[in-house]
Parts: structure tokens; C-alpha cells; sequence
């Protein structure tokens, strides 16, 4: 897929992935729409491109339908149509499972998993105007491997797979891609909310701008699935043919003193 010139749509563009994802976009001469909940937010990650004027910014909440429609409207005038729809935004929230509330899992779920179906089905035709465009859903490796403590955060992701790959066989008669993408941790200002299981879980963070190279690269090959280089890769195989061995590796970390003291209420 030859990106330059082509019109994208990032959600979450105020920070972390979505910020380096536009920054990256727009040296590659993409036109952007960049959404977030935050104005100041987003004038900052304008005032990080250089487009000549190619960058539009929609302040909007998209787990709001009145929002969804304003985005529509907004790229509709703007642009006419949409080669790039990039559902980027995103929470997490983690700790033992009985210490959350109905309130936290629902609000996650709405930003992580309904807001990008709903906002795919709010801006397909505009994608359909374009043909051939694609649709980028950005997932984590917690939606292949569930780690104990993201529980609530790993369905989401698992849901927002299982959307990615429905939505690919759909959409295939209409020249219209669908991109999984599973990051693993990166440094972002979302990971703070996990900053203390970081070690003693023996998680590695990616760099922010490193991650959107490697999404951006993996979009113009016109990738099925984008995941990180790395033994991830055999995880994933191990999770998929000998779960239990994931079973009895990751279960090893509830019995962790320091991974303990991390999720009591207060500490994470």
C-alpha cells in the first residue's frame, strides 16, 4: 500500500502510540485526522508534524454516538472520504480481579472494545467511498495471552481480535483490509497504571516511536496481523498448542510476594 498522500484517521492521538503513530504517519506523507478527548493534547502532537497543513485535529469522545457522528461529519468535509481508519485509543486497568468494580470494567470496555466496533460502523462508508482502504485495530499481546491481573483489560483485546478478524472475512469482497495489531508493552503515559508490576512480572516496554515504525511498516506490506519481533512469537505458539505451559508459567506469578504487594488496592 503506497501511503503517501492517503487520508488516516487516529484515535487516541493525543499521547503515547497514537501521538508517535501520527508523527510517523505524517513523515510519510499521509493526510491526518487526528481524535482525542483532550484539545491541548492534540495541538501537541500537531505541533510535533511538520505536514504543510495536512493535519486536522476533532476533539470527541468515541464511546459517544452524538461524537461519532461529529467525527463522520468533520472527515466527510474535510476529506470526502478515508483510506486509513486507526482505532488506537485505549485504557487499562489492572489489579486482582474481586477489588474492581462494575463501574472501571465497564468503562474499559466501552473505550476498549464497543468504542472501535461502533466507530467502525460509523465511518465504514466513508472508508467505502475511498476503496481499498483499511481498517487498523490496535490490540495488545494481553488479547492472545491473558496474564493474570488484566483479566478484565485481556478480554477487551481478546474481543477487539475476534472483531479484527470477523470484520477481515466480511469486508474482503470489497477490497477492504482489517490489520490486528499486538503491541506488547509500551512506554506510554496508559502503562503508569501497571508501572509496578512492570518488574517483578519481567515485562519489557517498547519505545513509543519504535512501535508505530514497526505498525507503519507492517500497514504498507499490507499486513494480516502485525506483532512484535521477539520470543513473543513462540509464546503465542505455545499458548495456541500447549496452553498449559502458559498456565503453570504465568500462575507461578500470583504466588510472587512483590507481584502480590503491587495489586492490593491502593498500590497499583
Amino acid at each position: 500500500m503506497n501511503l503517501a498522500g492517503k487520508v488516516a484517521l487516529i484515535t487516541g492521538a493525543g499521547s503515547g502510540i497514537g501521538r508517535a503513530l501520527a508523527i510517523e504517519g505524517a513523515r510519510r506523507g499521509l493526510e491526518l485526522v487526528l481524535v482525542g478527548r483532550r484539545e491541548a493534547a492534540l495541538e501537541k502532537t500537531r505541533e510535533q508534524i511538520d505536514a504543510d497543513g495536512r493535519v486536522d485535529i476533532v476533539v470527541a469522545d468515541i464511546t459517544l454516538a452524538a461524537d461519532r457522528k461529529r467525527i463522520y461529519a468533520a472527515v466527510e468535509q474535510r476529506c470526502g472520504g478515508l483510506d486509513l481508519l486507526i482505532n488506537n485509543a485505549g485504557v487499562v486497568e489492572v489489579g486482582a480481579f474481586g477489588h474492581g468494580s462494575d463501574e472501571i470494567t465497564e468503562a474499559m470496555l466501552a473505550v476498549n472494545l464497543m468504542a472501535p466496533i461502533n466507530l467502525t460502523r460509523c465511518l465504514l462508508p466513508l472508508v467505502q467511498k475511498k476503496g481499498g482502504g483499511r481498517i487498523v485495530n490496535i490490540g495488545s499481546m494481553f488479547g492472545d495471552i491473558a496474564f493474570p491481573y488484566f483479566a478484565a483489560y485481556s478480554a477487551s483485546k481478546f474481543g477487539l481480535r475476534g472483531f479484527s478478524e470477523g470484520l477481515r472475512r466480511e469486508l474482503v469482497q470489497e477490497q477492504i483490509g482489517v490489520t490486528y495489531v499486538a503491541p506488547r508493552g509500551v512506554r506510554t503515559p496508559a502503562a503508569d497504571s501497571f508501572a509496578k508490576l512492570v518488574a517483578p512480572m519481567g515485562m519489557k516496554l517498547d519505545d513509543a516511536s519504535a512501535v508505530a515504525l514497526h505498525i507503519w511498516n507492517g500497514i504498507a506490506r499490507e499486513a494480516r496481523d502485525i506483532y512484535p519481533r521477539g520470543p513473543e512469537r513462540i509464546f503465542l505458539l505455545l499458548q495456541r498448542l500447549f496452553p498449559r505451559l502458559i498456565d503453570g508459567n504465568l500462575s507461578k506469578l500470583t504466588g510472587d510476594p512483590a507481584v502480590r504487594e503491587a495489586v492490593q488496592p491502593g498500590q497499583g
